[in-house]
């Protein structure tokens, strides 16, 4: 798993404690990545327990293959299941074929250098029983209606960067994570906590190794409500308008809502400056903050200001002033942009059908450039796009 891919995961169980610290819940869904790099050549290879190679006698002989140096971890992989989450479906459909084979009941014995071979042949017929049985549902066609989304909002990204910078030589970024007090947490409340969470894991497992419908997961609510962080979003948008101090030269924005079982939603927001007027970017960026904590939610949140982080982001820093030209710097931008947007390829949260956790758009009509000298410097990254002018 790479470093954005753990840093998605980790979102889904940080929770904060009344001591300003963030405490990370149980990894429940540690081995998650591997799940997929198996659930991926189980249904786009061809492969079974060994694989044949040529020695150097010109004999054949065999050897595990990489999805047969699974086996041993399947069971793992089964106790990631939670009701709290919507799967893939690679690993949803996993899940249901596993409670369902006689591979389950075996699951603490299978041994990959079993002598008799009996676990490489059981495993066999669960790889083959899933391929089958893919081939009868699509699968395949719900994979690439599951990823289609997400790559078409990071197109749409793509194309929202290049026009900002068609139309403004420089743009000042800023970015605030948006939080509530009520979803802090004082030691003794993260203490139960951690108990009920491995409680309602034992419940899921026993659920789902009953056989339970396990198709309409649906996340509980925490103690943040999505309507109160969409309310809160909604008002601090329309209120730009009549707050010119802050919002005059604003130009755009994007924002992305996220979820913890236990604390509920919380909000982030990147917001495009015209940098020819707007240069204090950690200060505005600090004024937003305070504007959102004391006027639109009214004492009832806190804000990470972080544009005041640079250290923290190191080389991946893609805040503050950028300029048209910079391409390294617009790389980074369009990489957090895309954070923004990526709905993770193997687990979501769906509150309710139909429901948005992401959007983006302009604070004022973009019209076409009139005047002064066109660029000519040259295409700026791979997803530049021109536009009229």
């Amino acid at each position: 798993m790479n470093g954005e891919e753990m840093n998605s995961y980790i979102n889904l169980y940080a929770i904060r404690g009344s001591d300003g610290v963030n405490y990370i819940m149980p990894f429940v869904m540690n081995g998650i990545d591997r799940l997929m790099k198996f659930m991926t050549g189980v249904i786009y290879g061809d492969s079974l327990f060994h694989t044949e190679y040529k020695r150097q006698d010109g004999r054949y002989g065999k050897t595990i293959s990489s999805i047969g140096n699974h086996l041993e971890s399947l069971h793992s992989y089964s106790q990631i299941y939670s009701s709290d989450y919507k799967y893939s479906p690679l690993i949803g459909f996993f899940f249901e074929q596993y409670r369902k084979h006689p591979i389950k009941d075996y699951a603490l014995t299978l041994d990959k250098h079993d002598p008799e071979g009996f676990s490489a042949d059981l495993f066999n017929d669960f790889v083959t029983t899933m391929r089958s049985d893919a081939v009868n549902i699509n699968l395949k066609k719900r994979v690439a209606n599951w990823i289609s989304k997400p790559q078409k909002n990071m197109e749409r990204l793509d194309e929202f960067e290049a026009l900002l910078f068609d139309r403004y030589a420089r743009l000042m970024v800023i970015r605030l994570d948006f939080n509530y007090f009520k979803a802090t947490f004082s030691p003794e409340e993260i203490e139960q906590i951690l108990s009920e969470s491995r409680g309602r894991n034992e419940c899921d497992q026993a659920a789902y190794l009953d056989e339970a419908n396990i198709s309409m997961s649906r996340p509980i609510e925490g103690r943040i409500a999505l309507e109160e962080v969409q309310k809160d979003r909604e008002r601090l948008f329309a209120n730009m308008k009549g707050k010119p101090s802050l919002f005059k030269h604003l130009v755009g924005y994007i924002w992305r809502i996220e979820y913890t079982p236990e604390a509920g939603y919380h909000l982030h927001v990147l917001f495009f400056f015209d940098g020819a007027y707007v240069q204090k970017h950690e200060h505005i960026a600090q004024e937003i903050g305070c504007y959102w904590r004391d006027v639109i939610t009214q004492g009832r949140s806190y804000f990470e200001n972080c544009n005041r982080k640079k250290s923290k982001y190191g080389d991946d820093w893609a805040l503050g002033q950028i300029d048209h030209w910079d391409a390294v710097k617009r790389e980074k931008l369009r990489k957090v942009m895309q954070y923004f947007c990526k709905t993770s390829q193997l687990v979501q949260v769906v509150p309710y059908r139909g429901c948005n956790l992401f959007g983006s758009g302009f604070t004022r009509r973009q019209r076409k450039v009139s005047g002064g000298r066109p660029r000519t410097r040259g295409m700026v990254g791979p997803n530049h796009h021109c536009y009229g002018g």
